[in-house]
């Protein structure tokens, strides 16, 4: 009888123990698996979007410089030079204003994003730096991280800078578009010749800065980027 009884007290006591383990097991974190791939193609996939990423950015850059030469191509047809058609080129002034902004627009909205992009792949490659367990080797690749942050930074800089170096010239421009609206006629556009020396002279040193962003732009992504056959 006793047998019997601490058999039932056995069953009893398994009975209960069983979903307290079942449920501290439940509890317990789950620590994910570290992941080996991480530093043999994380890293390099990673690169390569960061690359052409930011050659996308930069491409976006230079075209809205290319459309601002094209506009101010447009302005001295009309004004620096006898028209034959000035209501036809004041039209394609307009139009060639419009796609500038439009362009200019674009690549603001694109260098915004361009520091995010940053943080993400420096970020990612840190993470892979960290799995270097030589202490020399991992020092020398903290530093080429550090160099690189920095240059990257730069080049985000001066984009930008690029950028508000512009900014004067269409400001200018648009004023001048509207000057015109309100006096196209031969005595209106030779009022303006003045003022076309001024917005010339603006718009090449912008063109110059942006020319020399995008190239440093050009060459550090381009330095990033695996050769390949």
């Amino acid at each position: 009888m006793s047998r019997r009884i601490t058999a039932i007290n056995c069953l009893v006591l398994i009975a209960v123990l069983v979903p307290v383990v079942a449920a501290s097991q439940a509890t317990q974190p789950t620590q994910p698996a570290p992941s080996a791939e991480r530093s043999r193609t994380q890293g390099l996939k990673e690169t390569d979007r960061f690359v052409k990423s930011g050659a996308a950015i930069s491409d976006k850059v230079g075209a809205a410089k290319t459309q601002a030469s094209t506009t101010l191509d447009a302005y001295n047809a009309l004004v620096t030079q006898p028209s034959k058609d000035m209501k036809g080129d004041y039209k394609r002034l307009m139009k060639a204003r419009d796609s500038m902004n439009s362009k200019v627009a674009d690549a603001r909205t694109q260098l915004d994003e361009m520091q995010k992009m940053g943080d993400t792949y420096f970020s990612g490659r840190a993470e892979s730096v960290k799995a270097i367990q030589d202490a020399s080797l991992q020092g020398r690749a903290k530093q080429r991280l550090l160099d690189n942050q920095k240059a990257f930074a730069d080049v985000v800089s001066g984009l930008h800078a690029a950028g508000q170096a512009l900014e004067p010239f269409r400001k200018q421009l648009d004023d001048q578009i509207t000057y015109l609206g309100s006096d196209l006629s031969p005595s209106g556009t030779a009022s303006l010749k003045p003022n076309a020396e001024k917005l010339n002279k603006q718009g090449q040193e912008a063109f110059a800065k942006i020319d020399e962003a995008v190239k440093k732009a050009d060459q550090y992504f381009q330095g990033l980027k695996a050769t390949d056959s």
